[in-house]
Formats: C-alpha cells, sequence, structure tokens
C-alpha cells in the first residue's frame, strides 16, 4: 500500500510540474538565443563565431562545431543542438539540415522535405550524414508531414518555410538550392492516414507492437501527414520518403537521456519532468537510468505504523 501511494504522488508531482507545456499551441518564433555553450566555444550565427546571450534572427544559420548549445526561441520553447549540427531560424519553423536538436516546447521544425507540426511536445530530429531523418518523440505527439511526391518538387530540395530564403550567402557550402512546395494543408490539422481494414502490420498502437518492432512502413509513398505518439520513431529516407515507424525500447529511450542532447547542461529543460514521466508510463516497472545533471524526483518517505 505505502508503495503504490508513494507511486501516486511521484507521478502526480511529475504531471503536475509540466503541464502548462502540453497546453500551448505552437506559435511563430523567429528568433532564437544562445543561453548555453558546453564542450569550448564552437558555436557560429552565419559563420560567425558568437558568445552566450546572442541572438540568431529569421533567415540565419546557427550552427556548431565541436560544442553544443542550448536555444530559447522567442515563443519561450528551448532547443537543445547538438554537436556537428546546423539550423535556419524561419518564421515558421527552423529548418534543420545536419545533425541533432532536442526541442522542448511549442516550436514546429522542418527538414529539407517535411515539415513537424506539434503542441506543447518534447522530440528529437537527426538528420545523418547521408541526408536521412529520424525523427523521436518523447513526449506529446508530432505529425510529420512530407513533401515527397508533390507536383515541382520531385527530385529536389523543399522549403516548408516560405520565408527561409535561397540567398546563397545564408546557405551552407554545397547546400542545394530550397525550393518552395505548394500545399493547401493547415499545419497539424490532417488526420493520420488511413489503413486498409484488417491489416494488422499496419498499427500504431504500441501494445500491439514489440519494442523495437516496426510499427508500420510506407512503400513508394506521395507526400502525406501522420501523427507520432510518444516513444515513436520516424525515419525518413534522404529523398524525403517515409520508410516506417518503429517503437522505441527502453534503452533507446535512455540513451537520449544519457546522450549529447541532456548531459552537462545548467539551463533548465522545461519539459524534462513529462519526459522522465512519460518513460515511467512506456516502461512500468523499468527504473530511470542514474544520468549525471538530470535529477530524478524523489519520493517522500512514509511511515509505517505497527
Amino acid at each position: 500500500m505505502a508503495i503504490a501511494w508513494a507511486r501516486m504522488l511521484l507521478s502526480a508531482a511529475l504531471v503536475g510540474s509540466g503541464a502548462w507545456l502540453t497546453s500551448a499551441p505552437a506559435i511563430a518564433a523567429e528568433q532564437a538565443t544562445i543561453v548555453e555553450i558546453l564542450d569550448g566555444n564552437q558555436v557560429f550565427i552565419n559563420n560567425r563565431q558568437v558568445p552566450v546571450n546572442s541572438r540568431a534572427s529569421r533567415n540565419q544559420l546557427v550552427r556548431t562545431g565541436d560544442s553544443r548549445t542550448q536555444l530559447r526561441f522567442s515563443d519561450q520553447a528551448i532547443g537543445r543542438l547538438g554537436q556537428q549540427s546546423v539550423i535556419k531560424i524561419g518564421s515558421r519553423c527552423f529548418q534543420i539540415s545536419r545533425g541533432q536538436i532536442l526541442i522542448s516546447g511549442p516550436q514546429d521544425g522542418c527538414t529539407k522535405s517535411a515539415r513537424l507540426s506539434v503542441r506543447g511536445t518534447n522530440y528529437v530530429v537527426e538528420v545523418t550524414a547521408d541526408g536521412a531523418t529520424n525523427i523521436s518523440v518523447l513526449e506529446g505527439q508530432v505529425a510529420v508531414t512530407t513533401f515527397q511526391g508533390q507536383a515541382g518538387t520531385a527530385g529536389a530540395d523543399t522549403n516548408p518555410d516560405p520565408a527561409l530564403t535561397t540567398d546563397p550567402n545564408l546557405k551552407e557550402p554545397g547546400d542545394p538550392t530550397i525550393q518552395i512546395p505548394g500545399s493547401d494543408s493547415p499545419a497539424g490539422q490532417i488526420p493520420a492516414p488511413n489503413m486498409p481494414a484488417g491489416d494488422a502490420s499496419l498499427t500504431t498502437d504500441p501494445s500491439l507492437t514489440e519494442a523495437g518492432d516496426p510499427i508500420e512502413t510506407f512503400p513508394e509513398n506521395e507526400g502525406k501527414t501522420v501523427v507520432l505518439q510518444a516513444g515513436q520513431q520516424l525515419q525518413l529516407s534522404p529523398e524525403g520518403v517515409l520508410l516506417t515507424i518503429l517503437q522505441l525500447t527502453a534503452g533507446d529511450f535512455a540513451g537520449f537521456l544519457q546522450g549529447q542532447l541532456f548531459s552537462g547542461y545548467q539551463e533548465p529543460l522545461p519539459g524534462l519532468s513529462n519526459i522522465l514521466n512519460q518513460y515511467q508510463i512506456l516502461f512500468p516497472g523499468v527504473g530511470l537510468p542514474g544520468i549525471p545533471g538530470i535529477p530524478v524526483p524523489s519520493v517522500p518517505s512514509i511511515p509505517f505504523f505497527f
């Protein structure tokens, strides 16, 4: 009884501490301020090395070398940029072209061929060296809209945020020209794709899937939208084709918490309590890993009476 009561106290504390985060819709964020730098000083805005409190505005690049950095967007969402990463600030979203970024809060994201629409979400986007993209949801939901197969975009990079210009002086050397796709669908309001009746292999119910197994695969898609739930990872090919959705394992989840986007930071992460609570929901009975720099909430001792 005491153990069950303690767990209830812990769950209530975690949910209450982050409730504001899940209620705010994503809004435009045209600026990002650097609030912390780790592992040296290799943080750049438009190839100019900058210190803490520097601000990047719309169309400017934020890039890291061997350093990591925490950003605060003008909508108060937090972004943590990993080593060797590049994003561009836009009016509707940031656009990541290389590396890793963690977002905590109501901030939409973009890649060269997809748009990510959120509501107060904690998620990670990784663009690999070959251009493939992994989108992992740690808490909340993310609607991912791809532009693969839409008219005028075949074989070319797209620009989900028209405010992100194609000014060659603001692009990384060697980046292809960005083109603007046509889309009439309001961000975040497109339902998940209809799945064929009776096809049990096409499911997004985590309870029906072993952790680490594909939840859904997408052979030769045209552009579409899928809604990712907490604990899911979507994989995109370098061309922007939806490949598969995987269920994260406890080890995958812990790997993020122990990795470069979490460890070592002194500035707070607003969605941390929500993330830790989601871990316990997804993996009941699996203890939280000991992670330097991340406080694991303690449960007050409850006296026993004999």
